[in-house]
């Protein structure tokens, strides 16, 4: 009997649902399925999204400045700087005007003849056949005058002469005649620049000769000192700037005096004798009066 109301009572029992193994592994897969799936996704969307892989910063750098290059080139000759053909080297008044016109790029940043690096190949194989620079610049030893950057010339188109202290010696003046004889040069600039160590040294010693060979200073600036008055109490800085103007007037003339072929030329209104000062921090070159044709004697050599 006791039996019997067991069993009955069982029958009764409402059976509690437990899952069995199998049903968990499916759970467990399913899941885990899912999980790939939506890494799968956000994956694919990061792939969508990335960048491609940048090339080499190197060629880049590389093609931007030959593209850079190529639009300055035609915005130069849009823009008048290669000016007609020939004029720089057509008179006298030519050459100086380019001159002037590359030093306001230099001075505004906007150098075009000297930022073609692309046709440099170009270039140095058509001067390998000769030259024919328009200009003599002849300028001081100072590592700051570099004249194809302050006149934004490239290769072949200025007769460089340097000199500490723009003072030409027999073999500078043999250079300059080279050039206005025998390449066509139209004009001679004679440069110098503010805070000239040349004149400097030359101001500071007086009647005292400096050592060494730099005697030849004092030598190749007699006179100088004698030829600006300097007022009691004025700045030495001011002084040494009147020097070196004064330096640069009496170098010019003393180039036209001491030479035949450059005295013919100018008479013969083929060349023009100019000098100018160089200013360090604005990087504008001052023009002063070119010589008249026939200048006179003034003492100032080697």
């Amino acid at each position: 009997m006791k039996l019997a109301l067991t069993l009955l009572a069982m029958l009764f029992i409402a059976p509690v649902a437990i899952p069995s193994e199998r049903e968990e592994t499916k759970s467990s897969r399913r899941e885990e399925a899912t999980a790939i799936r939506a890494k799968t996704a956000k994956e694919g969307e990061k792939k969508k999204t990335a960048r491609p892989p940048a090339p080499d910063l190197s060629a880049r750098i590389k093609v931007l400045e030959q593209e850079n290059l190529r639009l300055r080139q035609e915005v130069a000759k849009a823009s008048g700087v290669f000016g007609a053909a020939g004029s720089e080297a057509a008179s006298p008044a030519g050459a100086l005007a380019e001159l002037e016109a590359g030093n306001n790029r230099f001075v505004s940043g906007t150098r075009t003849r000297t930022q073609m690096g692309y046709n440099d190949a170009a270039l140095r194989a058509k001067l390998a056949q000769g030259q024919a620079p328009f200009a003599v610049i002849v300028t001081c030893s100072d590592s700051r005058l570099g004249d194809n950057f302050i006149f934004d010339q490239e290769l072949g188109r200025l007769f460089t002469v340097r000199e500490a202290g723009n003072s030409p010696d027999i073999q500078s003046l043999a250079s300059i005649e080279y050039a206005v004889e025998h390449l066509g040069s139209k004009v001679v600039v004679v440069m110098g620049h503010e805070s000239c160590g040349a004149v400097k040294a030359v101001m500071e010693s007086g009647p005292t000769p400096l050592p060494g060979n730099l005697w030849s200073l004092q030598a190749a600036m007699p006179g100088l000192l004698e030829s600006v008055h300097h007022p009691s109490g004025e700045p030495a800085a001011a002084y040494l700037s009147h020097l070196v103007e004064a330096n640069a007037r009496r170098q010019a003339n003393a180039v036209l005096t001491r030479s035949g072929i450059v005295q013919h030329l100018c008479a013969a209104g083929k060349l023009a004798v100019v000098p100018a000062v160089y200013d360090l921090a604005s990087g504008k070159v001052k023009f002063l009066p070119a010589l008249p044709k026939e200048a006179p004697s003034l003492e100032a050599h080697h």
